[in-house]
């Protein structure tokens, strides 16, 4: 089941990023309001629209979430990898995952280190 949601998020996501959607959207939208307005629908079909739009919305942005974080995820794993076969402290691995202070004192523990190196 997980590898068919994964599917379609992807599928979702790629489809959702094309270049020519934010453009069939827009003339879409037009288009639907052109007719609205000239065949007078009523004021509940616009209120049912704008429900609907909502809702695909929020879907594409969970989507688009979910594609995120897993990329992020694999991203993370190559960077760990990367700092364990090289010469870096081994305390930089999951940095991500500590506090924002801790961040920071690692941070300047680098830079410290980079301006010893210089001087």
């Amino acid at each position: 089941m997980r590898w068919r949601f994964r599917l379609i998020s992807d599928f979702a996501v790629a489809w959702a990023g094309h270049r020519v959607i934010p453009v069939a959207l827009i003339g879409f939208i037009a288009l639907w309001t052109a007719v609205g307005l000239t065949f007078s629908f009523p004021r509940q079909w616009f209120l049912l629209t704008n429900m609907v739009g909502t809702l695909v919305t929020f879907l594409i942005l969970l989507l688009v979430q979910h594609s995120q974080n897993r990329d992020m995820k694999a991203l993370h794993a190559k960077l760990d990898e990367l700092i364990r076969s090289s010469e870096a402290g081994n305390h930089w691995i999951a940095a991500e995952t500590k506090d924002a202070d801790a961040i920071e004192d690692m941070r300047q523990q680098h830079q410290d280190q980079i301006s010893e190196k210089r001087a």
